[in-house]
């Protein structure tokens, strides 16, 4: 008699492509890494963290789910680069998608806004689940009023989840699952993501950025891995530049006596450590650049060298 891993094992592999979007400060990111079991897309509490797709490689059983974490959806300004690329990126997510996993804040609800994405989606064509997140901020008995107009919508898929607490995170994995048609696997095991690890590093860098500055600076930065490389010891050494507008907020990066950027870059060394499984080598240099949020360049990731992906 087989016990259950050896019958498991006899299972054929497969995947599925799983977009998860939703309203900027949905949890999506959160929601993403807590699937995967580890850090890979950046958060923090600030709206429009997240500025471009990345996709995380999740082995549930014998299935590879793979989540496209997007940015948040909302409507961009005309004269804004920033903004219509960041949508832009979570609007191409769906290209890839077999499935589409919409992100719900249960502190919010089913809001007008939420409405009308959820209407533009079902122009997609492809199948939606609804994700009720944070769950563990409300009380239980307003899960149900979430769920009941979301129902009378035509929603017959929505799975309560806390990305913080990790409750209902092994139940959405299993339902994935169920989710994957496709036969074989994408990817090798060890693999968590496609991305490129110096973008990570760059993603890494301004998530910390995003943490320890005031309200307004964030979005008027950005980070630029300039150089990534692996040492013969297997020790990274990278270096990158903080694009900010004006020499004010460079002296608010940099902080008194370089404190802050010193702060940042042990914070972000840390993180990208854990995550190259390696020591890291972290350089940081801060450069006014004006108008850096509308030259497309800046926002342009095919000219990324594409290093081998990241493992576990």
């Amino acid at each position: 008699m087989t016990n259950n891993n050896q019958q498991q094992s006899l299972l054929p592999k497969i995947h599925g492509v799983f977009a998860i979007v939703g309203m900027p400060n949905a949890g999506k990111s959160s929601l993403t890494n807590a699937m995967l079991g580890q850090k890979l897309s950046i958060t923090s509490p600030k709206v429009q963290t997240t500025r471009n797709s990345i996709k995380a490689i999740i082995i549930s059983n014998q299935a590879q789910i793979i989540a496209i974490d997007t940015p948040g959806i909302f409507i961009p300004r005309d004269d804004k680069i920033l903004e219509r690329i960041i949508v832009k990126s979570a609007w191409q997510a769906l290209r890839e998608a077999d499935h589409i996993c919409f992100v719900i804040d249960a502190e919010i609800g089913l809001n007008q806004e939420n409405q009308r994405i959820l209407k533009d989606l079902k122009k997609e064509n492809l199948d939606i689940t609804i994700i009720i997140n944070k769950i563990d901020k409300i009380r239980k008995s307003k899960i149900l009023d979430i769920i009941a107009p979301l129902a009378t919508l035509g929603f017959e898929e929505i799975l309560p989840v806390s990305a913080t607490s990790g409750d209902g995170i092994a139940e959405l994995k299993i339902f994935l699952e169920k989710k994957c048609l496709h036969p074989n696997w994408l990817y090798n095991e060890d693999e968590i993501t496609d991305a490129p690890m110096r973008f990570i590093a760059s993603e890494i860098t301004r998530e910390k950025l995003f943490l320890n500055l005031n309200q307004e600076l964030p979005y008027s930065l950005t980070v630029k891995t300039d150089s990534y490389e692996i040492l013969d010891n297997k020790q990274i050494k990278i270096k990158q530049t903080i694009l900010v507008l004006k020499e004010s907020q460079k002296s608010i990066v940099l902080g008194k006596n370089g404190q802050m950027i010193k702060k940042i870059g042990e914070e972000s060394r840390h993180d990208l450590g854990q995550i190259a499984n390696t020591k890291v080598h972290l350089f940081l240099f801060v450069k006014v650049q004006d108008n850096w949020m509308n030259k497309i360049e800046n926002f342009d990731r095919i000219d990324i060298e594409k290093l081998p992906p990241l493992k576990k």
